[in-house]
């Protein structure tokens, strides 16, 4: 059965199902503007304008007072979890009596407030008693302004709590999750074996087209380089360090043409009409990733015979084992002046990378002198060109331990951080030096900065969840509202 027949046996079936939860659904949306919006930015966070806009196009379940109290807690509150609580219900007392019920033992009715603390870095949310809910859709309102927070956007993340609060309030059986749920439930039990196969099958077959038109083209080239490829192999010289390297790599080459050309005719013999099943994508994957790596070796043989006996073509040769290189040389400065975060910009270990990455592009440039007048050999050039590439990653490496110490105090996070940074590692590229060295990794510029994003994240992600949520208020005497804070 074809991937058409199967999309339309599959939507006959669902229209019922399907049409009718989104029915229901969609007649449940929250359809009341906000009765009042009042904004108490004591921290001098906000841009009023953007939130008002913002909230006057929102929509909730019920009318609701909608409240945004912003307050700077300073460095006490990054140990007292019930700080922006506490601090809530204080102004409220002092200043903002109406937030609270008749008897002050709870937030006034229709009433919801967004708090943050930009010092203490909290996030709360409080309700009035006709406005509250569990405390699973509080974390979630929580977590809906957490990574604009995390990043400073004060205005964005409480426009994201306010919306996120607009939808969970007073919300319809049919909007809560559980609602949600049994419809989805009951749409997906119908159009789960028609639906799935034609997701699956369309990606799959798009996939496997791709991967044939990719592998025919890298094909195409090594075929066309082959005899090529064979000259530049004779002329490689076997004495020479990079040279009897590239040799032993040459013999895989010619085994893997064999095994591409086998792969070659399978690919072909798969008619386009199986693009869609899993055996046809991995040969066709396979097919394309083959042609590919002996597209990219060819060259590379080519570059050695040039540059290992100096022929007319060395310097484009040399260029291209110098570039990956030269660029991480050059991207250095941005990745301490720009890239790092501000807090762990300026460190002392920053200046000796930095004097380095300035001494290796002019040592680069010598290198490329002594080639050209035949005072260094090229194996000698390619020896140096390793010893850089290797000293730029024990500088990085240096690096990586005095960010993780400046990030964070806490030894599990810092951890985290240098783990992450080790972790991700640059390991082939189309030179020399990675072709005859395939085990050899080394930290490149972007290897660091993908570490360092992967370790902030997953170092931010853990405070997030080991935070949790506090709820009650703790100098609140009998106060009883409904609300929590959490950290972002």
């Amino acid at each position: 059965m074809s991937i058409r027949q199967r999309a339309l046996i599959g939507g006959a079936a669902s229209v019922g199902v399907v049409g009718t939860s989104v029915w229901l659904f969609l007649g449940a949306a929250p359809g009341q503007v906000a009765t009042e919006l009042q904004i108490e930015d004591t921290a001098e966070i906000l841009y009023a304008p953007d939130l008002e806009a913002a909230v006057e196009d929102l929509r909730f379940h019920e009318p609701t007072t909608v409240a945004v109290f912003t307050h700077r807690g300073g460095s006490e509150a990054l140990t007292d979890d019930y700080a922006l609580n506490d601090a809530t219900l204080a102004f409220a007392r002092e200043t903002r009596t109406d937030w609270l019920s008749d008897d002050e033992q709870h937030w006034a009715d229709d009433l919801f407030i967004l708090g943050v603390d930009p010092e203490g870095r909290l996030v709360g949310t409080y309700f009035g008693e006709n406005r509250a809910v569990p405390q699973s859709a509080q974390d979630d309102i929580q977590e809906a302004t957490k990574d604009d927070f995390r990043n400073g956007r004060w205005t964005d993340g409480s426009i994201a709590g306010i919306r996120a609060a607009a939808d969970e309030m007073n919300q319809p059986v049919i909007r809560s999750t559980a609602g949600t749920v049994a419809a989805a439930g009951l749409s997906l039990a119908t159009v789960a074996g028609s639906g799935a196969y034609l997701l699956v099958g369309t990606r799959r077959a798009g996939r496997s087209r791709t991967a044939r038109a990719a592998g025919d083209r890298a094909m195409a080239n090594v075929v066309r380089d082959y005899d090529e490829t064979q000259v530049h192999a004779n002329l490689i010289p076997e004495e020479s360090r990079y040279g009897g390297a590239m040799l032993r790599r040459y013999e895989d080459y010619t085994a893997s043409f064999r095994e591409l050309t086998e792969l070659g005719n399978r690919a072909k013999g798969i008619p386009e009409s199986s693009f869609d099943s899993k055996a046809s994508l991995s040969t066709l994957t396979e097919y394309q990733e083959a042609g590919e790596a002996l597209d990219t070796l060819d060259d590379v043989i080519a570059d050695t015979a040039a540059l290992l006996n100096l022929d007319h073509t060395w310097p484009k040769s040399w260029e291209r084992q110098v570039a990956p290189l030269r660029e991480d040389l050059d991207g250095v400065e941005e990745l301490l002046t720009s890239t790092l975060d501000e807090e762990v910009r300026g460190l002392d270990e920053a200046q000796p990378l930095r004097e380095f990455a300035s001494q290796a592009l002019v040592d680069l440039d010598q290198l490329y002198g002594g080639l050209e007048d035949r005072t260094v050999t090229p194996d000698d050039a390619l020896d140096r060109l390793r010893t850089t590439r290797d000293e730029l990653s024990g500088h990085l490496d240096t690096l990586a331990g005095a960010v993780a110490r400046a990030y964070s105090e806490d030894e599990s996070e810092q951890e985290t951080l240098k783990d992450a940074l080790g972790d991700e590692r640059a390991g082939h590229e189309p030179t020399i030096l990675s072709t005859a060295n395939p085990t050899w990794t080394w930290i490149s510029i972007n290897s660091f900065t993908s570490g360092y994003s992967t370790g902030t994240q997953a170092v931010q992600a853990s405070r997030s969840t080991s935070s949790g949520s506090t709820s009650g208020y703790s100098s609140g005497g009998s106060f009883s509202g409904a609300g929590s804070s959490s950290r972002f």
